[in-house]
């Protein structure tokens, strides 16, 4: 039985339990969090047989083989560092750290002792992005003229306010952006490759007086030659929304990353009975934790454990999450250029 241990036992914890526990030969014996009772009611709700304050003490165990990282930001790079050094492989919860230079030497540690590093990126897994990815190749589209991405959710006040951490520079390194925004650009990337920043603007709109960070951020980027419109807000009167729209000269495609993807539009020619066949024969139970989370949790958790059993390749590998920090960088970078 190959063991697991969860670090930070907040709200995307129970996808990490889900999913390795899915997997066969696998199992997670450990809940840890800076909360004891908090890893002591996870261990008890979820069926764990152990439950700690004391990171040190879960990477001491030789029983454990591997660890998620699911805690603030801030502690993303020091505890992936820790668990690195103690020998275990490492699943990380996004962004791999709040800077290059941490991220950098993240991956260079895994490297170099032979471990698997990755962060989650789940909708790289999704079948639906999986499908636009090939039409793509394929050239179902024809010339990309232009791409629109933009995410709504709505933050209340005491999300930050209940939290040490979020609406904080320093602990969670901005807010609509580099968390609710991540993976809707993070797709993006996976789609149609590095980007470009030629532009970008933040601010608060609504929770000026709450948050230090951005609550709403829009961005001018560029996918060789295709423009991309980027735009994410917290201030929404939406619970969550993501929609990821991509225009060429012989098509189109309109889909949703949450509850669960959805495929709105599809020129004619573009979408394929693969695509129907492939959602259809997906069906693995609801999610286990929030719901727009999606299940794809389930997908990098067996991408992760067969990299860890036999060194298969990775769909999300540390270096695309550095890519990832390097594009953040850039964006409030020029977000902060345009304000100043």
């Amino acid at each position: 039985m190959t063991i697991h241990a969860i670090i930070g036992c907040g709200r995307v914890a129970p996808n990490h339990v889900d999913g390795f526990r899915a997997l066969p030969g696998w199992d997670v014996a450990w809940a840890c969090d800076r909360d004891p009772g908090r890893a002591a009611g996870f261990a008890a709700e979820f069926g764990l047989g152990r439950a700690t304050a004391a990171v040190e003490e879960v990477l001491a165990d030789p029983a454990v083989t591997s660890v998620s990282v699911a805690v603030d930001h801030a502690q993303h790079h020091v505890l992936t560092e820790q668990a690195l050094l103690a020998g275990k492989h490492v699943l990380v919860e996004k962004p791999l750290a709040l800077s290059r230079q941490d991220g950098e030497r993240l991956v260079k540690l895994a490297e170099q002792r032979g471990l698997v590093l990755s962060v989650v990126s789940q909708h790289r897994y999704d079948p639906l992005v999986v499908s636009v990815a090939r039409w793509l190749r394929e050239g179902r589209l024809g010339t990309l003229l232009f791409a629109q991405v933009s995410l709504e959710a709505s933050r209340p006040a005491d999300y930050y306010a209940d939290s040490y951490w979020r609406g904080t520079w320093a602990g969670e390194g901005g807010s609509a952006l580099v968390n609710q925004g991540y993976h809707c650009l993070d797709v993006t990337r996976f789609l149609l490759g590095e980007l470009e920043v030629k532009a970008a603007i933040a601010g608060r709109r609504r929770l000026a007086d709450v948050i230090e960070t951005e609550d709403t951020l829009s961005a001018l980027l560029l996918a060789g030659p295709t423009p991309v419109t980027l735009n994410v807000t917290v201030a929404s009167d939406t619970l969550w929304r993501t929609r990821l729209e991509l225009t060429g000269s012989e098509g189109a495609v309109c889909f949703d990353l949450d509850h669960p993807s959805t495929l709105h539009r599809a020129t004619e020619g573009v979408a394929s009975a693969e695509h129907a066949e492939e959602q259809t024969a997906d069906q693995t139970g609801p999610a286990p934790g929030i719901d727009y989370y999606g299940i794809s949790h389930r997908r990098q958790i067996a991408n992760f454990a067969a990299a860890v059993e036999t060194g298969a390749p990775l769909v999300a590998d540390a270096r695309t999450a550095l890519g990832m920090i390097e594009l953040l960088e850039q964006i409030y970078g020029a977000a902060e250029s345009a304000r100043t």
